[in-house]
């Protein structure tokens, strides 16, 4: 029976599992769509703060901005890939780049 249309067929090998190769294109493309919306919400606020800091980094290894700068350029601090330990503290990362907060609201990014 064909995964995506349900339809019975006679298959021809004993792994198929679908009538034509546009039904199986289909259907895994449909399956890859359900995933990236599944982790949207995840992922769109990280790509978002990656061009960002991409943009705001560029030619520099590190840089202090205002923690109100960076919200005001769409920055969301409530999204981040890993840990990263630095002179013996932890931050939070996101992707490359290490986010460290500072006195007065100033944050110090950090290109790894």
């Amino acid at each position: 029976m064909d995964l995506l249309t349900g339809q019975k067929f006679e298959a021809l090998r004993i792994n198929q599992k679908f009538v034509t190769p546009q039904n199986r294109i289909k259907f895994y493309n449909q399956k890859a769509n359900q995933f990236r919306q599944s982790v949207s919400y995840i992922n769109k606020p990280l790509h978002v703060n990656v061009r960002i800091l991409n943009d705001l980094l560029t030619g520099k290894n590190e840089a202090i901005f205002h923690k109100q700068f960076l919200m005001g350029k769409g920055f969301s601090f409530g999204v981040h890939t890993h840990y990263v330990e630095h002179n013996k503290n932890t931050h939070i990362a996101i992707y490359q780049y290490l986010i460290i907060p500072l006195e007065n609201e100033q944050i110090k990014l950090i290109k790894k």
